[in-house]
């Protein structure tokens, strides 16, 4: 029994680890997009009002490259933003899935049994990364 309840606190931990990571991946590609957003309208206004304004005082060719440094300390920041954390909590659920998956596969209990299911769960595991 206590075989089984290690492969369930595997793979409750390996739920939550899943669960954290895709919640980042979605947290950066939300940041992603919103700097592309930016990035096209920064591109498609600022461009055109900018250069307009600063033609006249700066010639078209200064004016534009400032408009065009602009957009990209802007587009800079934003995708600092976008950049990944660590996520501390994922991480506790990895090394304590890699734990109890150790546990297992070393029991001195586990015989036939808990090896076929050891090796059918982690076969399982290794197909939903």
């Amino acid at each position: 029994m206590r075989l089984f309840r290690m492969l369930g606190v595997a793979a409750e931990a390996e739920g939550i680890r899943l669960r954290r990571e895709l919640r980042s991946t979605a947290l950066q590609a939300g940041w992603i997009a919103a700097a592309a957003v930016f990035g096209v309208a920064a591109v498609a206004t600022a461009h055109v009002a900018a250069v307009a304004a600063l033609t006249g005082r700066y010639g078209f060719p200064t004016a534009a490259g400032m408009v065009a440094a602009g957009d990209l300390v802007v587009a800079v920041i934003l995708l600092l933003c976008s950049r990944r954390r660590p996520d501390p909590v994922a991480e506790e659920a990895r090394l304590l899935r890699q734990t109890m998956m150790t546990a297992v596969t070393r029991s001195p209990l586990q015989g036939a049994l808990g090896l076929v299911a050891t090796q059918a769960i982690s076969a399982w595991v290794r197909r939903r990364r």
